[in-house]
């Protein structure tokens, strides 16, 4: 095979395995089994690989493994010919299986944006808490003055009498100062960190920065003060959930940003409403988060519990999380594409 032939195949296979893949759910369990965002994607995918399909013939068709690989485009237009046109209009998805599966799906999908997200709120997070903690003086850089004297004020009175002692410093969720300026915060975040996209996800970052670096400083304040234990018991139980689903609504600004400064192989408009499915779906997925995170914060985190026992939930939330989004054992996919033999 030609140099040139290479590229091509190089460049297109990812493109003609993604749409086999679509390929292959649809006909094995029914179009139903698409959601819209892989709807918009195999129609899309299909008009590409056509016009590679006419590429290839009428550039690489000259030798054996240029054929081989035109039969082989051939066979997989033909298969997604019959899902795209044979396709109904897009149903309403069922609420339940999309929470089940749909979510967890569309997540592991899209980790590596999402896995960005979290570098880019947990690496400055962490550098303004061992900034804090190695200088108290730089925490006003990072967090309002009024958290900072309400985590001191409640360090100073609280009551510790063993691990099973309930603490003062739990009235911390109940000061406007601090609770209601964090949950208000990361649900504010989860938004513009989405819409935030639209600068070519310049915005979604520096959102993300600056969460992170107020996280990770009112964290440097608790630790200062001694209270960086009772800190944590009193964020977490719900704080799990809430920060996963700023990452994930970091994500998607980020995915939105790259449809825009680079689609790829795609038009931008195709690139974008790809995108912009994904997104939508996995924002729904974080309105669940922060419904649940919601409940947690009113009923589990005021309960006179040890600060042990809430580290301990908040750990049990963390491996429900990691279970529920975990990939599930599936069925082998068919061969894809592959670059010919020469």
């Amino acid at each position: 095979m030609s140099r040139s032939a290479e590229r091509f195949v190089k460049n297109h296979r990812h493109m003609w395995q993604r749409l086999s893949e679509l390929t292959d759910k649809a006909q094995s369990n029914g179009l139903s089994s698409l959601d819209n965002a892989e709807l918009h994607e195999i129609g899309i995918l299909y008009r590409r690989a056509s016009s590679d399909l006419a590429r290839a013939k009428t550039r690489y068709n000259n030798t054996n493994s240029g054929r081989a690989l035109t039969r082989s485009l051939n066979d997989l237009v033909l298969r997604a010919h019959t899902q795209v046109y044979s396709a109904p209009a897009p149903q309403a998805i069922n609420a339940w299986h999309f929470l089940l599966h749909g979510f967890p799906e569309v997540f592991r999908r899209c980790w590596r944006p999402i896995a960005l997200a979290a570098v880019f709120l947990f690496l400055p997070g962490f550098l303004s808490y061992i900034s804090v903690v190695i200088n108290p003086d730089t925490a006003p850089l990072f967090v309002p003055d009024g958290a900072i004297r309400e985590v001191q004020k409640r360090a100073e009175e609280k009551i510790i009498v063993g691990w099973g002692a309930r603490t003062e410093f739990e009235g911390l969720l109940d000061s406007p100062a601090t609770s209601s300026f964090i949950m208000t915060n990361n649900i504010r975040v989860t938004i513009t960190a989405v819409a935030l996209g639209v600068t070519a996800g310049i915005g979604t970052a520096l959102v993300l920065l600056m969460n992170g670096l107020m996280i990770g400083g009112l964290a440097g304040v608790a630790t200062d003060v001694n209270a960086d234990v009772l800190f944590w018991a009193v964020i977490l139980p719900h704080g799990v959930m809430e920060l996963l689903a700023i990452c994930i609504a970091g994500g998607a600004g980020l995915m939105i940003g790259r449809a825009i400064w680079a689609p790829g192989d795609l038009p931008r408009r195709d690139a974008l409403k790809i995108v912009g499915a994904q997104a939508a779906q996995l924002l729904a997925g974080v309105a669940v988060l922060l419904v649940i995170a919601g409940l947690i914060e009113g009923f589990v985190t005021p309960l006179p519990l040890s600060p042990l026992l809430k580290l301990t939930f908040s750990a049990g939330t963390a491996l429900a999380l990691i279970f529920y989004l975990a990939p599930r054992r599936s069925l082998p996919q068919a061969d894809l594409v592959k670059s010919p033999s020469p």
